[in-house]
This record gives structure tokens, sequence and C-alpha cells, in this order.
């Protein structure tokens, strides 16, 4: 009988759906940036299979626990601190102006009534509407 035992890396990339976990942002900011699980790991100052775990951290406090709560993730890693900061706060704010644009752009697409490949056209309007009250066409 085989015994599944998942590993770290694959659940980090099921973590991105949890919001209280670092995964998603980290994901983003990878993505944005146009960074591998090894160059942020140099980013960070800390080993490649510090990653994974990393991702299933729960995100820092808001102020005043956010340092601490940054220098007890950074030791468990062994990260440098500030780097690490430096990466969560981009992180989070990059996936918080994600989901501003995401939640603005259905509100656009909803306006259009007709699908892109129609050609506008324009609306019937009745002659009667271009007489005037004395009965000549305008």
């Amino acid at each position: 009988m085989k015994h599944y035992k998942p590993s770290l890396d694959r659940l980090a990339q099921l973590a991105q759906e949890r919001p209280n976990l670092l995964a998603g942002p980290l994901q983003l900011y990878k993505e944005q940036e146009g960074l591998d699980d090894q160059q942020l790991a140099t980013v960070l100052g800390c080993e490649l299979e510090a990653i994974p775990r990393l991702a299933l951290c729960e995100r820092p406090r808001l102020a005043p626990h956010f340092r601490e709560d940054v220098e007890h993730i950074a030791a468990y890693i062994h990260a440098d601190m500030l780097q690490l900061a430096m990466v969560i706060r981009a992180a989070e704010s990059r996936e918080a102006l994600s989901h501003r644009y995401e939640a603005a752009r259905p509100t656009l697409l909803a306006a259009r009534d007709q699908d892109e490949s129609e050609e506008p056209q324009a609306p019937d309007i009745a002659a009667s509407e271009y007489e005037s009250s004395d009965g000549s066409s305008r």
C-alpha cells in the first residue's frame, strides 16, 4: 500500500487560494517581478527549500505586530528580516491593487450590450419624432 505524502511545493501551490497565507501574494509578486523560487530565495537571503515554508506561513498581522511577526517568519526560514518585510509589503500591495483592478473590470464589461464583432447601429427614430408641433418636418 502506497502512502501519499504531499510535498511542501504542492501544498504551497494549493495554499494560493487561502487568503490568510502568504502563498497567493508571493506568487503574484514572483510573476510580476519575473522571479522563480531560486531567485526569490536569493533576494531573501535564504535557502531554496525555505520558499514553500514561507508560502505556508500566515500573513503578518498589521501594526504594531507586523515587525514582530516578520521577525518570527524570518527566523523560521532563516531569511534577512528587512528583505522579507519589503517583499511581503510589496506582495500584499500588488495583490490589493490586482483585486481592485479585477473588481472594476466586470463593471466595464457589463456595460456592453452587443458583441464586439457587431457594428454599432444607429437607433431607429420614427419620422413622427422629427415633426414639430405645427406638423412641419424639421
